[in-house]
């Protein structure tokens, strides 16, 4: 290979006076780059079309594409989705979280056509070796998998790495823990106002944090004892039958806005927080005010239990007690869900299977957590 003065790449007019690497095959000349190493780079990837008399091929916008840059594509179209109530911003920045880790596995620089399968086998093996939970671990390959999906869909890549043979880790079936109606009482004599409410939602309706913090005064129907609230994760319209209890507590919170409960200083009570970084990023920063409020609730009242309890615990609860009942169409209703079980992914559920808005089940509830609190609960 020899340098050209006059010419620019794949150019066949003077552009530039800096010398061009340039190569005669089959008679006819190529200039490829003013830099030599780029230039032999180019030629490499060119050699074997150019040999063989065909036209070389150059690399499609996709084959330039980075995996930083294709990750800020998809989060800037889960950003617009957010901007007009598509989902939820709190979706956006769990999005950021969960694909950060990816991008810093396989580098943020190194080029999208350059990910192969195996490059996502080890990246699966390596939240399995970092002790990782199943949960997490499946979170953050979904993840990466809705951004392959999301690229393909729209045309920015023409491939992508084999998605189907990275699998989930498959869940192990445990017991986990749920409160008994010892420390339930407890959590409600020692509870404010606002939590008491909560907490009441939680084993009545099968709230968690988020549910609480965006529940509206619009939502719930007091004098018919009835609260209409879909679920945010799934969409799942939940109207369910509040107990006297619920109502009561509800009724004694003050109403300061459209929403239920405000934190102190005004805040909804789990928000996803949007700032700016110096370098110019969004950075967003989830704050749920619920779960540091019931932890310290726990702790006043004398209450110990295992890591990872907490306010979802009292959902918990409350589809261990429901599933007692034997109504399992029922259960899915009160707690939101799409599906009743993983076996029933590909089953098609109907509004009208469900048994006249799940009052049979909240009132098997009421009845062992407050008609009688030894029945099927331990001491």
């Amino acid at each position: 290979m020899i340098i050209h003065k006059s010419f620019d790449l794949a150019q066949d007019r003077p552009v530039s006076k800096k010398p061009r690497a340039v190569q005669k095959i089959k008679g006819k000349l190529y200039y490829f780059w003013t830099d030599k190493q780029r230039a032999l780079e180019l030629y490499l990837e060119q050699a074997a079309y150019l040999h063989a008399g065909k036209p070389p091929k150059s690399k499609s916008a996709a084959d330039r594409l980075s995996i930083k840059t294709l990750c800020n594509l998809y989060l800037d179209h889960q950003d617009s989705r957010a901007a007009i109530g598509e989902i939820e911003l709190r979706h956006v920045s769990d999005q950021i979280s969960l694909l950060k880790g990816f991008a810093r596995f396989v580098g943020p620089q190194r080029l999208v056509s350059d990910i192969s399968t195996v490059d996502l086998q080890n990246y699966r093996r390596k939240l399995i070796k970092t002790g990782k939970s199943p949960n997490t671990i499946n979170n953050r390959l979904a993840a990466v998998k809705a951004k392959y999906n999301w690229a393909l869909d729209n045309e920015l890549i023409d491939h992508s790495p084999r998605l189907k043979a990275v699998k989930k880790i498959t869940l192990r079936k445990q017991e986990k823990p749920v409160f008994t109606t010892r420390q339930i009482q407890a959590l409600l004599e020692k509870a404010c106002v606002q939590m008491k409410a909560m907490i009441w939602l939680g084993l009545n309706c099968g709230f968690g944090c988020t549910d609480c913090a965006e529940l509206k005064w619009e939502n719930l129907d007091l004098e018919s004892s009835r609260v209409r609230f879909p679920r945010g994760k799934t969409g799942i319209d939940r109207n369910l039958p509040l107990w006297p209890e619920t109502v009561d507590a509800i009724r004694k919170v003050q109403q300061r806005g459209e929403l239920v409960f405000y934190t102190r200083i005004g805040n909804p009570w789990v928000r996803t927080v949007r700032s700016k970084q110096k370098d110019g990023t969004e950075k967003y920063t989830k704050d749920d005010a619920v779960t540091k409020a019931f932890s310290k609730l726990m702790k006043k009242a004398g209450i110990k239990v295992p890591k990872g309890v907490g306010f979802y615990t009292l959902r918990r609860t409350a589809a261990t007690i429901a599933a007692n009942s034997g109504d399992p169409f029922s259960v899915q209703k009160l707690l939101g869900y799409a599906d009743a079980s993983p076996s029933s992914s590909g089953r098609k559920i109907f509004q009208g299977i469900f048994r006249a808005e799940s009052s049979v089940v909240v009132s098997d509830l009421r009845f062992l957590l407050v008609g009688n609190c030894s029945t099927d609960l331990p001491p």
